[in-house]
């Protein structure tokens, strides 16, 4: 776990247009003070376009790292651009990368564009664009230029030792760009084996990286297929820098309480027509228990600690890392992924929330406008305190909901406060007849004023 020489791939502004909520040409600010944020936190409710913004910048990359293998095979000119010519439907097992109408907006056929500005001024901003054109979609990879970020160049390989050049649209050459700081950034961050951008959904689903195949892996385990064989090499190898990563892992588990006692190993367990790789938690001479046997919010520590610690991503997506755990342990979750983005174990780290805990000075916050678009607003963070203590002023009490319902909560009703994932729910008086009243946290804000405004008088 050494420090690389490589650029870092943080993402200082994303733009998005014509993907999925994101119509009209939406800027994403991940940053403040002319530096990006180690941990961009966004904050909406469901369905506002959080998991989308993350959406666009895994296909960014997938599609990034396409063209940057396509442009660099040496083919006559007037064939280059018929390698970027896409059928619909088409799709690239290794890249992960398809081509499917279903990520524009309802009838919009307008080009795709996402851009990312790095913080490192080597990488510069890069824009990825997919075009729909009859029957395929023209996929191209434009670079911002030295004179202004406003200005675009398509990206070409050189004929040339494998350098890239800038053209207009025109084929006139602009500039010459080194290959080696971008094929690194966007193909192996981190060495070889490693990938630029890992994202872990809310529901685990089996995620696969860039060159990761292999079907999900059965038998209970939260964990992908690729994810448990990568924790299986670590613990078998003989590398000193891959042993010191495991001792890493079980170390960041062993830090949670419940978790402490147990002797932690990885193997391979039989299961219906062949194997599986899981992992297991042993109190010596008392219990062993596989990972699908462990509590919701064990499994979950797990799937974080892994997701961010065995991925060899360099910016990692994490949608609901509150989701199952206890408010103790959403702290000491918080902290953990803090110290691995210090240790310059990634680069950046992504988090889709419903809670304030993981939030710094400031949070992106995410609506949808009556059209149906979605809007992003970078906002000052409101801390779980002063909401506290606002709210306790009008009659409010706070109470957790967990999606479990330890309030005694009927799921239906979860469903129809939107607190299927968790989420603070405060109990307020009314008057005058002095009855208990469930409050959501942005109702209060919408009835006292409790966000970003000032407070109204109640």
């Amino acid at each position: 776990m050494n420090a690389r020489a490589t650029p870092s791939l943080r993402i200082a502004r994303l733009v998005i247009e014509n993907f999925r909520t994101f119509r009209s040409p939406t800027e994403i600010v991940f940053g403040s003070d002319g530096a990006a944020d180690v941990i961009p936190v966004l904050h909406g409710t469901n369905g506002a376009g959080k998991s989308n913004a993350l959406a666009a910048i895994d296909l960014f990359f997938r599609a990034a790292s396409f063209c940057l293998r396509s442009v660099a095979v040496d083919v006559p000119p007037w064939e280059a651009d018929k390698k970027l010519q896409l059928p619909w439907s088409w799709t690239n097992d290794h890249f992960g990368l398809s081509m499917n109408y279903r990520s524009w907006p309802p009838g919009v056929r307008d080009p795709q564009r996402i851009e990312v500005h790095f913080d490192d001024a080597r990488l510069g901003a890069l824009r990825v664009t997919l075009t729909p054109s009859g029957n395929e979609v023209v996929l191209g990879l434009e670079k911002a230029t030295l004179s202004s970020s406003n200005d675009w160049g398509v990206l070409r390989a050189m004929k040339s030792a494998g350098g890239f050049v800038l053209e207009d649209g025109a084929g006139n050459r602009l500039q010459e760009v080194e290959s080696s700081p971008l094929k690194n950034a966007l193909e192996a961050p981190l060495g070889p084996g490693s990938k630029p951008f890992f994202l872990l959904d809310a529901r685990r689903r089996d995620f696969r990286g860039i060159g990761e195949g292999g079907p999900r892996n059965e038998g209970g385990s939260t964990l992908s297929a690729a994810t448990a064989e990568r924790l299986l090499a670590l613990a078998t190898s003989l590398d000193p820098e891959e042993t010191e990563r495991w001792r890493a892992f079980v170390d960041l588990i062993h830090r949670f309480k419940t978790l402490s006692d147990r002797e932690i190993s990885v193997l391979r367990a039989p299961v219906a027509g062949g194997e599986v790789t899981d992992l297991r938690f042993e109190v010596r001479g008392k219990q062993i228990l596989r990972l699908s046997e462990l509590s919701s919010g064990e499994q979950q520590v797990v799937a974080l600690v892994a997701a961010v610690l065995t991925s060899r991503a360099a910016l990692v997506a994490i949608e609901e890392p509150e989701m199952s755990l206890h408010p103790d342990n959403q702290e000491l979750v918080r902290d953990i992924l803090r110290e691995q983005v210090q240790r310059g174990i990634v680069d950046q780290i992504f988090l889709e929330s419903h809670v304030q805990v993981f939030d710094g000075p400031e949070v992106l916050r995410f609506s949808r406008s009556p059209e149906g678009e979605t809007l992003v607003t970078r906002q000052p963070s409101r801390s779980d305190r002063e909401l506290h203590d606002r709210a306790s002023k009008s009659g409010a009490k706070q109470r957790w909901v967990t999606p479990e319902g330890y309030t005694q909560i009927p799921e239906e009703m979860r469903g129809d406060l939107g607190l299927q994932s968790g989420g603070y729910l405060w109990f307020l008086r009314s008057r005058p007849e002095g009855r208990w009243e469930a409050w959501t946290a942005s109702e209060l804000d919408e009835q006292f004023g409790l966000g970003d405004e000032p407070p109204k008088d109640a």
